[in-house]
């Protein structure tokens, strides 16, 4: 299996734990033991909504990144990431929806989704085939056997999309002789009568006309800069990095390149290569390649940082659904503190007894958010829990050293974390715990730092400081 298969399944066995009805469409014939790169899958609509907060869940469980969470008519769009041993990235693309639509039309209903008829997979896979325009030899012959378990439920199908005799015949003689060419450069034509054959609803206009306006004020796709002083490397570093990471950007990438004293505006992130002194500094957003390095290590480290910046995107726009639901008094302090409002930030944090100094980019779940102190150097990954009268700072007064932490991390009330410490992925620092030493991954620490769940005792740590989110 896989590891596409693996995730797969996994997914569907933790839907199927949380008694979530749900019907896999597409060509499954081979699952679980090979996955392609996308996956739909049809849910009750009482499921809907809570899909959001179970794929981030499922995510944190098995150390995936959850880089894209689009909000679609009736449905929801998921890109899931991981690195494979050598640090090259891979995708899985969900689509979740209740009822199947192209554009404002309904097609399929729930109801009828999650039956599964062969003649309605037959009908979903035809109209999302005619819309995407992929008509691969393993599609069209998944196709075809659609037809032929249920010719005339699925000819009855086309007949209700498809409403001219022609058409139906060219997609009626493609499905039962296999032979597609005539589909293939009819395409246009057959999509645009797709369209027309059923009538818009005004409430799926009236959501896509919402999503629309959210994806102004929120763009889901992005424009990344590749700056240096050479431009053949960083041409080469631009296009290499672009074509990875596409399936991360289903709806468009875009990329420039130039020199360190041009300028371009919209701008959401720069990777930098040989960065002159205090450009770093001076701007937000950035990662920067070592120049020295071979090609191979200057596309990880990039990919990974981009990868990374996506999933802290994700969280700012869903931080209920990817983070947790913090009250509101947190929500204010961190929204003061992320964008330094200064009399708003003084207020809180007096009120609060709270004293933010580090950067904050990625949400921090915070229950209970008073008493809660950080220095300014801190370094706080993704998905980090901050229960009250936690202070993370330095030793003592004069040091310039303050802690790491790395993701999904839960540091309990009372906690003291102090000096040039790393807290590993997925650790535990239990309630007034003192931590001056590193803690591993996946442990837990208790008074004064005794590391349990350690094997081995201190793991040399593998990831950089700057390979943390909020830097």
């Amino acid at each position: 299996m896989d590891d596409r298969g693996y995730i797969a399944q996994a997914l569907f066995d933790r839907l199927r734990g949380g008694e979530v009805e749900f019907r896999v469409l597409g060509d499954t014939r081979g699952y679980p033991d090979t996955a392609g790169d996308e996956i739909d899958l049809a849910v009750h609509p009482h499921a809907l909504r809570s899909m959001p907060r179970a794929v981030a869940r499922f995510c944190h469980e098995f150390d995936l990144q959850l880089v894209q969470l689009l909000r679609e008519a009736h449905g929801w769009h998921f890109v899931l990431a991981w690195s494979d041993d050598v640090g090259r990235p891979h995708f899985l693309v969900a689509r979740v929806f209740s009822d199947f639509y192209v554009g404002a039309r309904r097609l399929l209903r729930s109801d009828e989704l999650l039956r599964a008829s062969p003649d309605v997979r037959f009908i979903h896979g035809l109209a999302t085939t005619v819309e995407s325009g992929d008509l691969a030899a393993e599609r069209i012959a998944w196709l075809s056997e659609l037809w032929h378990e249920y010719p005339r439920a699925a000819m009855e199908r086309i007949a209700q999309l498809w409403r001219k005799r022609a058409e139906i015949r060219i997609i009626a003689h493609a499905a039962k002789h296999g032979d597609w060419t005539r589909v293939r450069s009819e395409l246009p034509r057959l999509r645009r009568a797709l369209r027309r054959g059923v009538r818009p609803r005004l409430d799926a206009v009236l959501t896509r006309l919402g999503i629309l306006a959210g994806r102004v004020v929120q763009p889901p796709e992005a424009l990344i800069a590749f700056i240096g002083p050479e431009p053949e490397r960083r041409s080469t570093l631009m296009r290499q990095v672009a074509r990875e990471l596409a399936p991360a950007f289903p709806t468009g990438l875009a990329t420039v390149e130039h020199g360190f004293h041009e300028q371009h505006d919209g701008v959401d992130l720069r990777v930098v290569l040989e960065a002159p002194e205090g450009f770093i500094r001076d701007h937000e957003d950035v990662v920067e390649v070592d120049a020295s390095q071979t090609l191979t290590v200057q596309v990880s480290r990039a990919e990974r940082q981009i990868l990374r910046w996506l999933e802290c995107r994700v969280e700012q726009r869903y931080p209920a659904a990817v983070v947790g639901d913090n009250p509101l008094a947190a929500r204010l302090l961190q929204f003061a503190c992320r964008h330094r409002v200064p009399l708003l930030r003084d207020l809180i944090e007096t009120v609060l007894n709270c004293g933010i100094e580090c950067r904050i980019r990625s949400p921090i779940l915070m229950p209970h958010p008073y008493g809660i102190v950080i220095d300014r150097n801190a370094v706080l990954g993704n998905r980090v829990t901050l229960m009250h009268q936690v202070t993370i700072g330095t030793k003592h007064p004069h040091d310039a050293h303050s802690p790491v932490i790395e993701d999904n991390v839960f540091i309990g009330p009372g906690a003291k974390i102090l000096g040039a410490v790393r807290v590993g992925r997925g650790a535990t620092v239990g309630a007034n715990a003192v931590v001056t030493r590193d803690v591993p991954s996946h442990c837990t620490v208790v008074g004064i730092n005794r590391v349990l769940g350690s094997q081995g005792g201190e793991e040399q740590r593998q990831v950089e400081r700057e390979s943390v989110v909020n830097i």
